[in-house]
C-alpha cells in the first residue's frame, strides 16, 4: 500500500477561536435573540482586531473589501436619527406607517429612516459581526489555519447532524428536548425553529467538508495528478481522519434530508451539478468528478436511513408552497413600491407587514421567502444594488482564485464556493442568512474562496 502523504502541521493562529464563534452561533438557538447577537458581533470584532487582517490587500480584493465594509455603514445610518423633514423628503411613507403603528398623530422633530430602530440596530450589530468575522477568517486561513478551520467546520456539522436526527425522533416540539418552540408549524430541527433555516447550515457545510476530502485524495505534487491510479487515491483516502469527515458528510446529507426542507435538498443538487460542469479541463476536471461520486455515495448512505416515502410527499406539496410564496410576494412589492429608496430599515419585514399585509391575517408574515426581496423592501435600491455588487465582486474573486490556486486547497476553495452557490440560490426561496449562524458561517467560505496564498 502506498505510503500516505502527512498534512503540513501548521495551525493557524486563531482558528479556535473561529470554530468557537461557529459553534456558539449555531448551540444558541442559531443566534436568534439579541443576547447571541450581541455576542456573537463582539466576539468576531475583537478577533478580528487580535487578527489584524489585510484588507484589499491586491487587486482582487480591492472591490470586494470596500463594499463588504460599506454594508453595516449603510445599516447604521438607516437607524440613525435625522431631522423629520430629511426624512419625509427621502421616504415619505415612513411617517406615515410609524404613525399607524404608534396610533399616534404626533410627529417627532428628530427620527430615523427605519421604520423599527431597534430591529435595525439588531440587524447592524450581525452585518458587523459577519463582516468582522470574514475578515478574521481569511487572516487565519492565510496563516495556515485552513485545513483546522474546515476540520472545526465539519465536527460541528457533524455534532448538530447526531444531535438534529436525535431530537427529530424525540424531542417533538421541544430543542433540545428543554426549550418549548412558540410558533406553530412545522416542527424545530436541529438547533433552529425553522427546518430552512437549519438546511441553509448544512448545504454550506457539507460541499466543504467534501472538498476537504478530495483534498486529502490529491498528491502532493499537483504535476503528478493525471498519473496517480484511483487505487492510489483511495489508499489515500482510507485514513482515521478521511473516514470521520465521511462520517460528518453522511450524517449533513441525513439531516438535510430528514428535515425535508425542498429548498435546501434541490440547492444543494444544482449547485453540486453546476460547480461540476464548470469546472476546466484537466485535472480540476478529475477532483470535480471525484467530489460527484462522493457525494453519490454520501447521498445512497443517507437515503439509506431516511423515509423515502414521506420525502416523496413532502416534495409533491410544492404547489402549496408556491401558492403561498406567491402571496407572501405580492403582499411585499408594495413595500418596496413605497420604500423604494432607503426601505423600511434592514430587520422591519415583519413590522413592516403589520400594515401592509393583505387577506388572513390568522398567520402572519415574518419574512418574505425571498432573501433578495426582503433586502429590496428592508434596504431599498441604495441596499439592494449594494447586495447586487457584493455578489458579483464575490462571483469575480471566485472565478479567479479558483483560476489561479493550483494546489491540494483548489478543491477546498471548490467546495466553499459551492456551498455559497448553494446558499445563494436557497435565498430565491428562504431568508436563512438572517440567522447570524447561517451568515457567520456564509462569511468563513466566502473568506476561504477570496484568501491569497
Amino acid at each position: 500500500m502506498p505510503r500516505l502523504p502527512r498534512e503540513r502541521a501548521r495551525p493557524g493562529r486563531g482558528s479556535a477561536a473561529l470554530i468557537l464563534i461557529l459553534f456558539w452561533t449555531l448551540a444558541a438557538f442559531g443566534g436568534r435573540s439579541a443576547f447571541a447577537a450581541i455576542v456573537f458581533a463582539a466576539s468576531s470584532v475583537l478577533l478580528a482586531v487580535v487578527m489584524t487582517p489585510r484588507i484589499a490587500a491586491d487587486a482582487t480584493l480591492r472591490v470586494l473589501d470596500p463594499i463588504a465594509l460599506l454594508l453595516p455603514v449603510a445599516i447604521l445610518l438607516q437607524a440613525i436619527p435625522i431631522p423629520s423633514h430629511m426624512v419625509s423628503l427621502l421616504s415619505p411613507q415612513a411617517v406615515t406607517v410609524r404613525q399607524d403603528l404608534a396610533l399616534t398623530a404626533l410627529t417627532p422633530s428628530w427620527m430615523s429612516l427605519s421604520i423599527d430602530a431597534t430591529s435595525t440596530l439588531w440587524s447592524a450589530a450581525i452585518a458587523i459581526g459577519t463582516v468582522a468575522i470574514f475578515f478574521a477568517a481569511r487572516a487565519i486561513v492565510t496563516e495556515g489555519g485552513l485545513r483546522q478551520t474546515v476540520r472545526g467546520a465539519s465536527a460541528i456539522g457533524f455534532a448538530f447532524s447526531v444531535l438534529a436526527l436525535a431530537q427529530a425522533a424525540s424531542a417533538g416540539r421541544f430543542i433540545y428536548w428543554r426549550f418549548r418552540t412558540e410558533y406553530e408549524g412545522p416542527l424545530p430541527f436541529g438547533p433552529f425553529v425553522n427546518r430552512n433555516h437549519f438546511a441553509t447550515w448544512v448545504i454550506m457545510a457539507a460541499p466543504l467538508c467534501f472538498g476537504y476530502i478530495i483534498a486529502r485524495a490529491a498528491p502532493a505534487d499537483t504535476a503528478a495528478a493525471p498519473f496517480v491510479s484511483t487505487r492510489t487515491r483511495l489508499a489515500r483516502m482510507a485514513d482515521g481522519r478521511t473516514i470521520w469527515l465521511a462520517a460528518a458528510g453522511t450524517l449533513m446529507i441525513a439531516a438535510l434530508m430528514v428535515s425535508m426542507s425542498r429548498s435546501g435538498i434541490l440547492s444543494l443538487t444544482v449547485a453540486a451539478v453546476v460547480c461540476v460542469a464548470a469546472q476546466r479541463p484537466g485535472n480540476n476536471v478529475r477532483r470535480a468528478w471525484w467530489a460527484l461520486g462522493v457525494l453519490a455515495v454520501v447521498v445512497g448512505l443517507a437515503l439509506a436511513r431516511v423515509d423515502v416515502p414521506a420525502l416523496v410527499g413532502r416534495f409533491s406539496e410544492s404547489g402549496t408552497g408556491v401558492r403561498d410564496r406567491l402571496r407572501i410576494w405580492t403582499d411585499t412589492l408594495p413595500i418596496i413600491r413605497d420604500f423604494w429608496l432607503t426601505g423600511t430599515g434592514m430587520g422591519t419585514y415583519q413590522t413592516a407587514m403589520l400594515s401592509y399585509q393583505r387577506g388572513d391575517r390568522t398567520l402572519q408574515f415574518n419574512q418574505a421567502h425571498n432573501h433578495y426581496l426582503q433586502v429590496a423592501a428592508e434596504g431599498g435600491i441604495i441596499g439592494f444594488a449594494l447586495l447586487m455588487a457584493l455578489i458579483a465582486a464575490l462571483a469575480r474573486t471566485i472565478s479567479r482564485r479558483l483560476g489561479s490556486d493550483a494546489t491540494g486547497a483548489h478543491s477546498i476553495r471548490a467546495g466553499a464556493a459551492c456551498g455559497l452557490l448553494a446558499v445563494a440560490l436557497q435565498s430565491l426561496w428562504e431568508t436563512g442568512l438572517v440567522m447570524p449562524a447561517n451568515a457567520a458561517l456564509a462569511a468563513v467560505l466566502a473568506a476561504i474562496v477570496s484568501y491569497e496564498r
